[in-house]
Order: structure tokens, then C-alpha cells, then sequence
């Protein structure tokens, strides 16, 4: 089974990859912007046509679509939160209409749901932040496109490369310089939500 990665030399996208080759039978692809990526890909500004060329030549079985942003302006988020995956489904269909799509969501879509109350995956959506809200304007371009596609919501990525923009890298980010101070206050805002953490 042939296994295109997109966004596969980033945070996700590496571990994603790397669980993927030790299947048995697995030949698996990374796509991404950066040089150590076997295929070139920019969901944020490719073109439909060029991501279709990229499809074309990687004749995938299935995409896992690990590209994002966890961070930046609205902007950058909703360029590649929603027009990357909006852009995904279209090139999709022209050149690889029966690859199984996955494509990687977040619990942000959610929003911050009733104090005591757990959310679930059948809650609404309900997202109250640029990162969530472009998050659910790529998984409505995924669930509304005619394809085998699957949307994975996921919570709070702990591990090993952790974006700086996530809760783990900007405490990582933190503690690195207060670890060699005697003493230190660390800032961290908000913290009153209940969270679930996934091993990445």
C-alpha cells in the first residue's frame, strides 16, 4: 500500500510517518515545503492543479493529511488550516478520486464546551478561536468533498519536537531558561481547562 504523508517532515507528520513504515507491506511518502521532503507540497499555496501533479506522481492508496499551523495570524492560520485541506480535496479528486483520505483535525473545533461538562465527539462544534475555527473550515472541506475521507480530531500532541507554539513547547520553551536559575515564576495564563494529552 502506497501512503502519502503531507506536512510528513513536521511535528506530526514525522511520528505519523514513522509508525506508518513499520507496517508491513507499507511504502510510505512524505510531502512537505521543507528540502527533506521526497515530495514538494505547500497546501497553503499550491495551486489544485500543482498538488494534483504531486498526487498523480505519487499514485497514493491513502493520504494523511498532518499539515497545519498551531500558530500565527489568522491569515496564516487559515491558509493552511482551511484553504490546505479545501485545496487537498479538489486536486484529490482530479487525480487520485479513490485514495482513503485521513486528514488530521483538533479538538479546538470544539470549543471550550460547559465547565464540568466532558466533551465528546458528538458535541458540536462550536470553535472560539482563529486556530479552531480554521481547523473546522478544513474538516467541513474534507467532510463535504466526494471522497473516502476520514477527519481525526486531535487533542493535544505531547512528545519528542513539540511545536513552540503548542502548550508543551511554550512551557518546554520556559522551563529551558528557568532550569538554570535558582528560582523562577513561569507564565503560562489560562490553565483552568481540562485537557487530554496524546502521546504523539
Amino acid at each position: 500500500m502506497r501512503i502519502l504523508v503531507l506536512g510528513g517532515t513536521g511535528y506530526l507528520g514525522r511520528h505519523v510517518a514513522e509508525r506508518l513504515r513499520a507496517l508491513p507491506g507499507a511504502q510510505v511518502l512524505a510531502a512537505g515545503r521543507s528540502a527533506g521532503a521526497g515530495l514538494g507540497a505547500d497546501l497553503a499555496r499550491d495551486r489544485p492543479e500543482r498538488l494534483a501533479e504531486t498526487l498523480a506522481a505519487a499514485a497514493p492508496d491513502a493520504v494523511v493529511n498532518c499539515a497545519g499551523a498551531t500558530g500565527g495570524d489568522p491569515v496564516t492560520l487559515a491558509e493552511v488550516n482551511a484553504r490546505g485541506p479545501a485545496a487537498l480535496c479538489a486536486a484529490l479528486c482530479a487525480a487520485a478520486p479513490t485514495a482513503r483520505l485521513v486528514h488530521l483535525g483538533s479538538a479546538a473545533e470544539y470549543g471550550p464546551g460547559t465547565p464540568g461538562v466532558k466533551v465528546t465527539e458528538s458535541a458540536p462544534a462550536c470553535p472560539v478561536a482563529p486556530y479552531g475555527a480554521t481547523k473546522l473550515a478544513g474538516t467541513l472541506a474534507v467532510t463535504s468533498a466526494p471522497l473516502d475521507a476520514v477527519v481525526l480530531r486531535i487533542g493535544n500532541p505531547v512528545g519528542p519536537g513539540a511545536p513552540a507554539a503548542s502548550l508543551p513547547g511554550r512551557l518546554a520553551a520556559l522551563l529551558r531558561p528557568a532550569g538554570r536559575a535558582p528560582e523562577a515564576v513561569l507564565r503560562l495564563g489560562d490553565l483552568s481547562a481540562h485537557r487530554d494529552f496524546v502521546d504523539v
